[in-house]
């Protein structure tokens, strides 16, 4: 019984403050995935669930993998093409006809490719080409440069800079290379976002040389790229870049890892208009920091960070709050520190229960994984004077009546904030007799907002 009470106050204390987060633990989805360069997150099959895409450079190989019940248990490999030493993968609608499909780059063969998803269900077409040209290509992101309502890409290529190309007639026929910057060296990493407010899509990239993080004004909002803007010309390379508002003023601040300082820090874009502050050190000593990712991990709404360290036979995959919403952020926090040179990390809501989850590739290791965030945000009990649970303590049976609200589902957590049941629809009773005896909390989502009640199931 003193036991029971223990746990009850603990579960309590971590119910009672919003933002908790903590995640489980590494879940395969691939273990063949040879030497992963990058992982995305897009609904491929457009079931309504996150699937998973990889570019698996020593593979030569374009896969992904598909979500086969919303919860994140994933099926085996589905090869969308063959590409010679791909190191990049996105995903978007190219052609306009409602799915995603995929775009890549193969570094040494200076391609930029895309495929189209034939069928809305991840069939894929051949490769076709967008540019033979990207000398060096890296990496690729897509947006609307030109302000005409289709998805252009941009491309960062170690030998050629920045360029993109215009879809030029919504249906993925693109045109030939539009230089952004062709003067700077070691362009790996490229962000689209309006820097400066004005609407349009500016251009974010790192370099090597005098200049680490740079930004691109799109002059017109119609692609024609002009004044270059420096954020931070000192220091090591910067590795990756990312774009998002850290300090919750409106405007797009610039996060950085960078490998030889060890360091993942954030700029602050102090006035929206690109104007950038001096460097904010979030950590300088992530060894061999890789990179850089950011989302709500907490659903505090501000932006936390993810980020990577890469050694041969080592690494870390870990986040840092924002504990203030302003860009003040907590130690390193640990997701997996058994993992063989992770080279990408990012947030998505694999298992469909509101909060990001945490995707990994290690190259090393040849993994690609998953972490479930165990965060469950709750609410004042008094809240549910508009809604009946009982009985409780139950033997199984559970019914539910709402004076209100109209349910549009139940999930039920331990005591550990572990998922252990889901059901949708407008519920009235629902039976839970097959968990063990003991104290959970069950997560209504309705119309009007998420209400929680612990239950004991005895």
């Amino acid at each position: 019984m003193d036991m029971l009470k223990y746990l009850f106050f603990t579960v309590l204390l971590f119910w009672g403050t919003t933002g908790q987060c903590q995640f489980g633990p590494q879940q395969v989805i691939a273990q063949t995935a040879n030497v992963t360069q990058i992982i995305v997150a897009v609904d491929i099959d457009g079931d309504g669930n996150i699937d998973v895409v990889s570019a698996n450079k020593f593979g030569n190989s374009i896969t992904w993998y598909k979500n086969l019940d919303g919860l994140g248990n994933f099926g085996s490999e589905n090869t969308v093409a063959s590409l010679s030493e791909t190191t990049f993968v996105c995903g978007s609608d190219l052609d306009g006809d409602g799915d995603i499909d995929l775009i890549a780059v193969a570094y040494f063969i200076d391609l930029v490719v895309w495929y189209e998803n034939l069928d809305g269900q991840g069939n894929f077409s051949t490769q076709k080409v967008i540019s033979n040209q990207a000398d060096g290509s890296s990496s690729v992101s897509l947006t609307d440069i030109d302000g005409d309502g289709d998805m252009d890409v941009i491309s960062a290529s170690d030998f050629s800079g920045l360029a993109w190309y215009e879809n030029l007639d919504g249906q993925g026929n693109f045109s030939s290379k539009k230089i952004i910057d062709n003067t700077i060296s070691n362009s790996r990493s490229v962000v689209a976002v309006d820097m400066d407010g004005d609407g349009d899509i500016d251009v974010l990239g790192n370099a090597s040389g005098s200049l680490k993080i740079i930004w691109i004004e799109n002059m017109d909002g119609i692609g024609n790229f002009d004044t270059r803007h420096i954020i931070y010309d000192t220091g090591a390379y910067t590795r990756v870049v990312f774009a998002a508002d850290v300090d919750n003023d409106g405007d797009a601040d610039v996060f950085s890892s960078s490998s030889g300082d060890n360091e993942i820090a954030w700029f602050e874009n102090i006035d929206g208009f690109g104007n950038f502050g001096p460097k904010n050190s979030i950590t300088s000593t992530l060894i061999n920091a890789w990179t850089v990712y950011a989302a709500d991990l907490d659903n505090d709404g501000d932006m936390d960070v993810l980020a990577t360290s890469v050694e041969t036979f080592g690494g870390e995959i870990v986040w840092f709050e924002n504990l203030d919403g302003m860009g003040n952020f907590s130690g390193k926090k640990i997701i997996n520190a058994e993992v063989q040179s992770p080279r990408s990390v990012i947030a998505a809501d694999i298992d469909n229960d509101g909060d990001m989850d945490v995707i990994s590739s290690s190259q090393n290791d040849d993994k690609i994984a998953w972490y479930e965030n165990m965060t469950i945000v709750g609410v004042d009990e008094n809240q549910l004077n508009i809604l009946k649970i009982y009985p409780n303590p139950t033997k199984g049976l559970v019914f539910i009546n709402s004076k209100a609200e109209n349910i549009v589902g139940v999930t039920v957590f331990d005591i550990l904030g572990k998922k252990v049941f889901q059901v949708e629809g407008n519920i009235q009773q629902m039976d839970i007799s097959n968990l063990q005896n003991g104290m959970y909390f069950l997560r209504l989502n309705t119309d009007d907002g998420d209400f929680v009640q612990k239950i004991i199931k005895d």
